[in-house]
């Protein structure tokens, strides 16, 4: 009985969890790429949040083409097949999520942008928001492999701390 329980529970995480991400690596992978570029852009005078905003998108968009590209052309090698249309919309769906996950941390340089908020607050808040992220991410993995409290607070301060050590790196180099 307890185990029909526990694969009732996973499998109904497992689908809720799904819904947000088909690739859950690749969005960890692209928050951490996203958080690093904005905590890279940040303090640098030549950048207001406006080019930060585009740059974040535009390094967004190419890891997510570079991972598409790679994965195809391994697929192709691998499979030993031509490759036809279906793959690559197959590919760039599974790696969306790469893409997907630098959206969030736009939202505040395209606040900065628009002078809602001020530009030190735009790269402050978009680099929380990463951290932020991360933090979810290790949520939904631990919740994804079925873990307790523990694990789950264990995973999300995993993550926590890569965000962390990004910004950390940053003040060291400063």
């Amino acid at each position: 009985m307890p185990a029909a329980t526990t694969t009732v529970k996973s499998l109904a995480s497992l689908r809720l969890a799904g819904r947000r991400s088909p690739n859950l690596a690749g969005a960890i992978y692209g928050t951490i790429v996203a958080t690093a570029v904005v905590v890279g852009l940040d303090g640098k005078s030549s950048v207001s949040p406006a080019r930060a905003f585009w740059i974040l998108l535009a390094t967004g968009a190419f890891f997510w083409a570079a991972h598409v590209y790679a994965f195809l052309l391994a697929d192709r090698l691998h499979g030993r097949h031509r490759m036809k249309r279906d793959d690559v919309s197959r590919v760039m769906f599974r790696e969306w999520p790469l893409l997907q996950s630098t959206f969030p941390l736009a939202l505040p340089l395209a606040l900065g942008s628009l002078g809602i908020i001020e530009a030190e607050s735009a790269f402050g808040l978009a680099a929380l928001v990463g951290v932020a992220s991360l933090v979810a991410w290790g949520i939904l993995f631990s919740r994804r492999e079925g873990n307790g409290l523990a694990g789950t607070v264990a995973a999300a301060t995993a993550n926590a701390g890569v965000g962390l050590l990004i910004i950390g790196l940053k003040l060291v180099a400063s």
